[in-house]
Formats: structure tokens, sequence, C-alpha cells
């Protein structure tokens, strides 16, 4: 017999018994918040190596802890993560290469259920409802094959695919609308697919710019940032910004950047000024007005500007190694001055930053 588990054992019995009659004595034990407040930091690792992980950052006393869902679940989280969902009390965690999604307690990081089926290149994910939308882009050679997966909240079961245009990437909803952005996989696109979510059907498709790569809601308008076509294209192309009303999905204003070489990516919203990014420059947009000629300030300190958020005043960047190899970093900025406010090890090829 093990005799560390008798007397385990016992003294739960003890323990119990201590209890039968006084039902105040016994309050059952709250689970652990190890993560209740603070930064993630994805990294996608290295692509094909399997060695993606997830940072967590507490700016408070600056602690800063690598490989959390590893060492929480015993297990690897795979083959280049893409993407997290925040939503209630879960961080749905895309993994591109590995064709999965990890669903965990976002404040405990312990793993809830595992999602590995009917996903093909899965991109993001976003929560609709009770149920989970997944961009994927199918089989990257093949322009015809690209889906939106749909997964049931409560119990992660399947339900069904949508067939979308090439390249679905980011998503975001108003409502029972899902909007996804088409960058276009391994080519160019130039949408924004509008999903009824009760219905499971796409309802409209919206031409904006080349290349949409981020989206911001204000009120009854979607904001899109085009970054346009790159160098490498057999045409260059600027980027775009554009504003499109929900209740009709209609462009109604269009704002092209004046050179071609302009590649604007990272539209995040802050009161009424949209931020965007510039290569590592930051720039403020007026809705209303023209767009800037100059920037607000730059990132030197950052190799890749290859995450970006804006929370609580500060900006926050991932930035892998030049040569993405390594472990990388997260910036903090102060977004009033652009000054340098902290600065994190992070794990490889960080690419998304995520609060608690």
């Amino acid at each position: 017999m093990n005799y560390k588990h008798f007397l385990f054992l016992l003294s739960i019995l003890l323990f119990l018994n201590s209890c039968e009659d006084d039902t105040d004595c016994c309050p059952m034990p709250e689970p652990t918040a190890d993560f209740a407040s603070g930064t993630f930091v994805l990294n996608e690792g290295n692509f094909g190596s399997g060695n993606t992980s997830v940072s967590y950052i507490n700016e408070n006393t600056g602690e800063v802890q690598n490989q959390v869902f590893n060492n929480i679940n015993g297990f690897e989280l795979g083959d280049t993560a893409q993407s997290i969902e925040m939503h209630e009390d879960l961080a749905i965690i895309v993994v591109n290469v590995s064709n999965k999604i990890e669903i965990v307690n976002r404040y405990t990081f312990e793993t809830l259920g595992t999602i590995n089926a009917n996903l093909q290149n899965p991109r993001f994910a976003e929560v609709v409802g009770g149920n989970i939308y997944v961009s994927n882009w199918g089989d990257g050679s093949n322009p015809d094959d690209d889906f939106v997966a749909v997964f049931n909240l409560t119990d992660f079961s399947f339900i069904k695919s949508i067939s979308v245009a090439e390249g679905p990437e980011k998503m975001t909803s108003v409502e029972n609308s899902l909007y996804v952005a088409h960058k276009g996989g391994f080519s160019f696109n130039n949408i924004i697919s509008v999903i009824d979510a009760r219905a499971d059907v796409v309802t409209a498709e919206i031409e904006v710019g080349d290349l949409p790569n981020s989206m911001v809601i204000s009120g009854s308008d979607l904001w899109v940032l085009s970054s346009g076509k790159p160098s490498y294209a057999e045409v260059e192309t600027a980027g775009e910004l554009s504003k499109i009303n929900i209740n009709t999905n209609e462009v109604v204003e269009s704002f092209e950047f004046p050179e071609s070489n302009l590649h604007p990516e990272n539209l995040n919203l802050v009161g009424t000024d949209a931020y965007f990014t510039i290569g590592k420059s930051l720039y403020n947009y007026s809705p209303g007005g023209t767009l800037p000629s100059s920037a607000e300030f730059s990132f030197d300190e950052a190799a890749v500007l290859y995450g970006f958020e804006i929370h609580n005043e500060k900006i926050y960047i991932a930035s892998p190694n030049a040569d993405f190899t390594g472990d990388g970093n997260l910036y903090i900025y102060d977004l009033n001055d652009g000054s340098l406010l902290e600065q994190y090890k992070t794990g490889i090829n960080p690419n998304g930053i995520y609060f608690n």
C-alpha cells in the first residue's frame, strides 16, 4: 500500500466529517487565477519546428513567464501559432500549421478542449452568439477552397463550413453580422465579406483597397485599412482607408494614400482618433479629415513591427529579431510622446499581444 496516499485520503475524510454539521466551515477552494491581470504575447516560433509558445508579462511586478501553455498543460502548443481570440473567460488559440485550436481558461491557462478537425490553414477566430467562427485558407494553391468553419462555443463541436472568397483573415462582428477581411492568402484580394451569423451564409462582398489588413468599428461605421499590393507584385498599389456603413454594407468614403510605396497597417481606434503604422512609424488620423503626411513618432528599437496594439495609453510592439531566429522582444511606449517605457524578452517570433 502507498501510505502517502492512505494518509492523504484519511485527512480528507476527517476534514469532511468535521464539516457535516456546519455548512459554512468548508468553503470550496476558488481556482487560482495566476494570470488575472497582465499581458500575453503569442510567439509563433519557427515554421515546421513546433516551438510555438505563449509569454505572460506582469507589468506591475516586471515578472515574465515564458512557455506558459506548455508549463501548465504539460504538452506543446504546436506549430506556428497565428492568433488568439479573447472571449469572456476563454482564450481561443489558433495554431496554423498544426491545423488546430486550443481553448484555455484565459485566467489560469488550463486547457479546456482542442479542435483538430475541419480546419485547413486556420488563421483567426471570432465569437458571435454561441459559435466560434474560424477563417481558413484551405490549400494555399487553390483559390476556390477557402472557408470559415463554425464550431459550437459550449462543446466545441463542428457545425458547418461556409465557403468564402480567397484569403480570409481577420474578422470582427456587430450583433449577428460577421465581417471578414480577405487579403488573398498566397495571392491578393480586396474584399470584405459579410456573413449572417443567424443563417451562416455570405450575404455581401464589399470591395475595398488591396489587401485589407485591419478593421475597427465606430458607431454605425466599419473602418477598413488596406495595405495595398507590395513592391514584388506585378503592379504595386498604395494603401487605402475605407469607411463602410454597416446598415447598408456600402463604402461611403475612401481615402487612397498618395504614393504607391505607402503600405499602412495596424489600424487602432482610441476615442475619436485613429492610429496606424507605416513601416516602424505611427500616424494619427482624425476621421473626417485628410490623411496625415507626417508620422507622430517612430519605434527605432524594434527590429520588425510584427505585432501591434494600443492599450491604456500605451503602445505595445511585438518584435522578432531581424533574422526571425531566437527570442524576440516586447516594447512598450507612451502613446502621448512615443518614449520607450519598458522592454521584455519573449519567445521566438512574437506576433500578437493580448490583455487580461
